[in-house]
């Protein structure tokens, strides 16, 4: 058995992801499903969701997602130790095929309760420390209970956060595996939490989570080749068990049913027109006849929405721009791209989708011509969102990247721009980001001009093949040791 634990998971219905990571996780189950992989993932169910913005007197105004949980079936309940009391909950699990997903709940005391109700939202550090350890607590429980531990092959820990388990119990087949290489993927604490908790008089101030886990973990797993030396430099003591296995998407899951199995570029065309015009009619978007160009993902400084919010100024051809994405309530420069993402859509060719769920992103990539890629070069892990495009034959216009370096050749199955480095630089660079949007923008017209002329469907046609064979499930299994 494959045993993952994890902060956020999107599958079906359920509002229990916030972004990449929860996509990604929720592509693993599919995948395991679908090969007949014994796995297990486990993560909190969060009542309030994540979050979701009301429009208030012309004001997007953040509220509680909500969450659903009829589709669930109650397993049985749980308790667990922590701060003293006694915490306790149910266990609620989804299935399919050889795949399980269980939803640790916490239903009381009302701290702990209230710990967990949101996604990445605490009003406390404390109440922070608590919700993950908590995560730790039951999902070491769980696996004594319901599977063993001499049954667990692998135990793969996804971001620092879900570390604790390893303070619960050790596994020797324990790999951390890190999504980001920004401070936030590398959270602390004040020691004196885990002096209070088990008793441990940590030598760290604050205490680095990425730190313990590489410490405990047989291995550490970068998501991308790339952020093998990111790091490396972060952690050189060990670096000797960091490699990289660069993500990958469930391609039953993302590909239009019309593009399956396609062996020539006349072919995708007709079958990318099919699939757009379907998902354009779904989206209530007109652009029948018009190149459409869209950024949809989860909205932070470091994706640099406002390439697009510039390019939407500058490009005078008859396009349509399809955005999507919403940021985290806190994330002050998220929000304002929010603002000003819904006052562009005010013009007749731009939408608007902030609520990003997995059927609307679906429906965005089947709709675009050009998909576009801006992260500043050294903060993105991974990406996936080029490669969900990829696998549908929807070429991007992409920096240079996260796991985009690993397959992408400008003007064979994509367009490239910006530097490639290697080391985390600040975002406010406006010398990098001036220069890098100018080329930005002539990858754009590039783009365009290659669909006017027709040479667009070689390319589109290039990026379908080589996406499908390198960012298959089936190849990250392997790479994982999974099969």
């Amino acid at each position: 058995m494959i045993v993952s634990i994890t902060p956020e998971i999107g599958i079906g219905e359920l509002r229990n992801f916030a972004g990449g990571l929860g996509v990604l996780e929720g592509d693993k189950f599919y995948a395991a499903a679908r090969l007949g992989v014994p796995y297990t993932v486990i993560t909190l169910f969060y009542p309030e969701g994540y979050v979701s913005y009301a429009e208030e007197n012309g004001e997007l105004v953040p509220t509680a997602e909500g969450n659903l949980l009829d589709r669930l079936t109650y397993l049985g309940g749980w308790e667990v130790e922590a701060r003293g009391e006694r915490v306790s909950g149910g266990y609620y699990i989804y299935r399919a095929g050889s795949a399980a997903a269980v939803f640790v709940k916490v239903d009381a005391p009302e701290w702990a309760a209230r710990a967990t109700r949101r996604l990445y939202y605490e009003d406390t550090e404390s109440d922070r420390f608590y919700k993950y350890l908590i995560l730790a607590k039951a999902a070491v429980s769980y696996v004594e209970r319901y599977i063993g531990w001499d049954n667990v092959r692998y135990l793969d820990l996804q971001e620092a956060y879900t570390v604790f388990a390893l303070l619960v119990k050790r596994h020797p087949r324990a790999r951390l595996v890190v999504h980001t290489p920004a401070p936030w993927g590398h959270p602390t604490f004040n020691k004196r939490f885990f002096r209070d908790e088990f008793g441990f008089e940590m030598a760290m101030e604050p205490v680095v989570l990425t730190e313990l886990g590489l410490s405990m973990a047989q291995e550490g797993i970068a998501v991308s080749k790339k952020m093998v030396g990111q790091l490396c430099n972060t952690f050189p003591h060990h670096c000797h068990k960091i490699r990289g296995v660069t993500n990958a998407v469930e391609v039953p899951r993302w590909e239009h049913p019309a593009l399956a199995g396609l062996k020539s570029a006349e072919e995708l065309r007709r079958a990318r027109e099919r699939a757009k015009e379907e998902a354009l009619r779904a989206l209530g978007v007109e652009a029948r006849g018009k190149v459409v160009i869209s950024w949809a993902r989860r909205m932070t400084h470091y994706k640099r929405p406002h390439f697009v919010l510039q390019l939407i100024e500058d490009v005078d051809r008859d396009v349509v721009f399809i955005l999507g994405g919403r940021a985290h309530p806190n994330d002050r420069y998220g929000v304002e791209m929010m603002k000003k993402f819904r006052e562009a859509s005010a013009r007749d060719n731009v939408y608007y989708f902030p609520h990003l769920d997995v059927e609307t992103e679906k429906r965005i990539i089947w709709a675009s011509d050009i998909w576009l890629f801006t992260p500043f070069s050294g903060w993105e892990a991974s990406g996936t969102s080029f490669m969900k495009a990829g696998i549908n034959g929807v070429p991007s216009v992409a920096s240079r990247d996260g796991a985009v370096v690993e397959v992408m050749e400008d003007g064979r199955n994509g367009w490239l721009f910006g530097g490639n480095r290697e080391r985390l630089l600040p975002l406010d660079s406006p010398d990098i980001d001036q220069n890098e949007y100018r080329e930005f923008r002539q990858k754009v017209e590039e783009a365009l001009d290659a669909y006017s002329s027709g040479r667009y469907w070689e390319i589109a046609y290039n990026a379908y093949v080589t996406f499908r064979s390198y960012f298959s499930m089936e190849r990250l299994f392997r790479d994982y040791g999974y099969i």
